[in-house]
């Protein structure tokens, strides 16, 4: 089944630019206009998290598409994954961000200075978009004494490098805040105002050094509600009801919560209270760790806040040169991994961590052994109470330096990713294949892996060969039966550990790079547990890779066919790859030309890549498309013969023999040619019969009288041995041959001088000695 070549430009794989809003209040619907290429053939949308569905879906033209979004009245805020399905594939993702205020959009044409800033209710979340050197302004009335709370997302929107900066000017005009960066939004900006005077106050928004541009949108939430910064304690047991106290606003009181009923790991935690909700939730941690808060004073070892190990300690460190102690009971030779969190958590905390054994002496200290954070792995030298230590590696501290300690048992961790495939996603064409490379990081363990996947639509099967232990990455190709309908899933991948007895089990958990500064740089990603894929319309062209009956030899290299079948009328050039070898291969590239229908690329295997039989997969491109050949076995085997390269030596002009010594180490039938290579400009060497049973090959020298003088190493033998009709290349040295000046005309006549005639030497005196000769 294939698509006709003249449709091929209405069916290509579709890219998402922006989404316009970049976002929309809970509890209603929005619309929303899509912007891209390839979209006129849009169907569906994909969404990576649950809160939001299409409602309707109308297609504008190849460059937009507007769609009507119902968004759940219990939509987590924030941002979510969205992608574009069409019938040529699915997009890369964009985020869209849900709140829970009054939306409006800014007009540019009335926000441009302080004096005639538009007015705004407090409660509004304003969508806008900074231009270059371009400053928006909004005004809000407060009445004294009155609270003002705003957030601006622009950086965690995944546009471009957006640092934004938020300002907040007086009834007088003068500016009484500035705020750019903050630890727990990055380059997003945030700030509570409280006990002013009564007037008309005005935000600014801006990019922080006054760039900008038609993408640089922004979303300013603008209200009463509360902001916080940090919380704590930084985790509790899932579902678990916590005392929480909220950090860095002056207003919100200590909260009992329930922490959210999520897998261990680190989850979200929705700061509300009468006010209203924070556009944003920060990190907290959840875990079946005992959970330890801090009891002050406990700056000294002796005032050390008693917990447990295993076990979760709780503080913050509330003023610049603070430090917390804590202690556990410990056992000789328990092993624990000791890890801070406190910067990956929004926490502005730079910790060091120092953990003491119970005489005083220290056990280990570390600073950033987990980015920002802290991490030590211990193994505990004495019975006793231990002590722990945090502080802040500039002596800082303040109100939300909040963190978490947790002290754990060492436990095996897996999860998979990907490589060559920044967006995740994978596009399969009914009838075709797809390739991507999976990649696992194993943590504390090693051994071999298999992988289940999840949510494949109809007529799809996935193929994949077990990850040995040690190899990090594995070549996955998903097949679509030519009945396959046009359709779009989120693949899970359940992974794990096989060995009998093993509980180690592992999913996807990859970050999607969005937003990349100098040198590639990340300032923003998504994470992702799905793989998102679609099952698109037939292309006009299939690759299949000829399964090899003889192998590659070590030291070696071979040509693998790829017969690709075209549809009438397509005659582009496929281009071709193996995005994907195993240890100690390399491969080139190829292509197959316009009107033809197969080609060779080259394998070549080194000396020591392992014997085996791998399945390897071709990868093919073209208008467009990329399309995978099945996984294909190819066998690395041990060379069968090796050659031995003596060394030699001769003069300019002068001709000699080599001598190569011959190893069999499997039998071969048939005479084959054996060359020698390697020699310089001006020497040449007669090729030479090669046959099972040969020791030796002795190889006839010729030496030109302008062949270069010196020494020449690395000589090496090919031949191409056949098995199964096809060819075998073996090829091995490692000799050198010497080639020297001649002496000169004149040295070479001279006669050589007479001997000299021999020396009588004068017979030596009688010794002479104290002891008397005896016979």
């Amino acid at each position: 089944m294939f698509l006709t070549a003249g449709a091929v430009a209405s069916a290509a794989v579709p890219s998402l630019g922006d989404i316009v809003p970049r976002g929309a209040s809970r509890g209603g619907q929005a619309e929303v206009e899509f912007q891209g290429s390839n979209l006129k053939d849009a169907i569906d949308l994909m969404f990576h998290d649950p809160g939001i569905s299409l409602a309707e879906l109308t297609q504008v033209d190849d460059g937009k598409v507007k769609c009507k979004l119902d968004i759940a009245a219990d939509c987590r805020l924030g941002t979510h994954a969205i992608r574009i399905r069409t019938r040529g594939g699915v997009s890369n993702l964009k985020l869209f961000s849900v709140g829970t205020l009054t939306e409006i959009n800014e007009d540019e044409s009335t926000n441009n200075d302080v004096a005639s800033a538009p007015a705004i209710p407090v409660g509004t979340t304003v969508n806008g978009v900074i231009g270059g050197e371009d400053v928006d302004y909004f005004a809000v009335e407060l009445a004294e004494g009155g609270r003002l709370a705003a957030e601006v997302e622009a950086m965690r929107l995944g546009g471009p490098l957006f640092d934004a900066k938020l300002r907040l000017f007086s009834p007088s005009g003068h500016e009484i805040i500035a705020e750019d960066d903050t630890a727990l939004l990055k380059q997003d900006a945030a700030f509570v105002y409280t006990g002013g005077e009564a007037g008309r106050y005005v935000i600014a928004v801006s990019e922080s050094a006054y760039g900008g541009g038609g993408g640089y949108h922004y979303r300013l939430h603008v209200g009463q509600f509360p902001r916080p910064m940090m919380v704590s304690p930084l985790g509790a047991a899932p579902g678990a009801e916590v005392n929480v106290s909220w950090l860095g606003d002056p207003v919100l009181a200590a909260q009992t919560v329930t922490a959210p009923a999520a897998e261990f790991g680190t989850a979200l935690l929705q700061p509300a209270s009468d006010a209203g909700t924070a556009p944003s939730q920060i990190p907290f941690r959840i875990s079946d760790l005992p959970n330890i808060v801090e009891t002050e004073p406990n700056n000294a070892p002796d005032q050390a806040t008693a917990g447990q190990a295993p076990g979760a300690f709780n503080g913050v460190l509330t003023e610049p040169g603070d430090a917390d102690w804590f202690s556990f009971e410990g056992k000789k030779d328990q092993v624990y991994d000791v890890r801070v969190y406190a910067r990956e958590l929004g926490s502005p905390l730079d910790s060091v961590l120092v953990i003491n054994n119970p005489s005083g002496s220290q056990l280990a200290a570390n600073d950033d052994g987990a980015g920002v954070d802290s991490l030590a792995r211990v193994t505990l030298a004495e019975d006793g109470v231990h002590t722990v230590r945090v502080t802040d590696h500039l002596s800082g501290g303040g109100p939300t330096f909040a963190y978490r300690v947790e002290v754990s048992p060492v436990q095996p961790r897996l999860k998979f990713g990907f490589i060559e495939n920044d967006a995740a996603h994978m596009n399969v064409p009914a009838g075709n294949r797809a390739f991507t490379i999976v990649s696992a990081t194993r943590a504390d363990f090693d051994g071999p892996l298999t992988i289940g996947v999840d949510g494949l639509p109809e007529g799809l099967t996935a193929d994949m060969d077990e990850f040995p232990a040690g190899q990090p990455t594995m070549p996955m190709v998903i097949e679509a039966t030519p009945e396959a309908p046009v359709a779009g899933s989120l693949l899970a991948f359940n992974g794990s550990l096989n060995q009998e007895g093993a509980d180690v089990k592992g999913g996807i958990n990859y970050d999607v790079e969005l937003i990349h500064g100098n040198n590639k740089v990340v300032f923003w990603a998504r994470p992702v547990e799905r793989l998102a894929l679609a099952v698109t319309d037939a292309i006009p062209f299939k690759i299949e890779l000829v399964a090899p009956k003889a192998p590659i030899v070590q030291n070696g290299s071979r040509q693998l066919k790829v017969v690709a079948t075209r549809a009438e009328g397509f005659n582009e050039k496929i281009t071709l790859r193996i995005p994907w070898l195993p240890p100690g291969l390399g491969a080139g590239t190829a292509e197959i030309p316009p009107d033809a229908t197969e080609t060779t690329i080259l394998i070549n295997a080194n000396n020591n890549a392992p014997a085996g039989t791998r399945r390897l997969a071709v990868v093919g491109s073209s208008a467009g498309y990329t399309v995978s050949t099945a996984l294909t076995p190819v066998t690395i085997e041990a060379p069968w013969v090796t050659f031995e390269v003596t060394k030699a030596e001769t003069e300019q002009g002068k001709p000699t023999e080599l001598v190569v010594n011959v190893t069999e180490a499997q039998a071969y039938e048939g005479t084959f040619k054996a060359e020698l290579l390697g020699l310089p400009k001006g020497v040449t060497a007669t090729a030479q019969d090669l046959a099972a049973g040969t020791t030796a090959l002795k190889f006839p020298i010729e030496v030109a009288a302008d062949a270069p003088d010196g020494k020449f190493e690395n000589l090496f033998v090919r031949t191409t041995l056949v098995k199964e009709g096809e060819d075998v290349l073996h090829q091995s040295g490692g000799g050198s041959l010497v080639i020297y000046k001649p002496l000169p005309p004149e040295l070479k006549e001279a006669a050589p001088p007479p001997p000299k005639p021999e020396e009588k030497k004068p017979d030596e005196p009688a010794r002479k000695t104290r002891f008397p000769t005896t016979t």
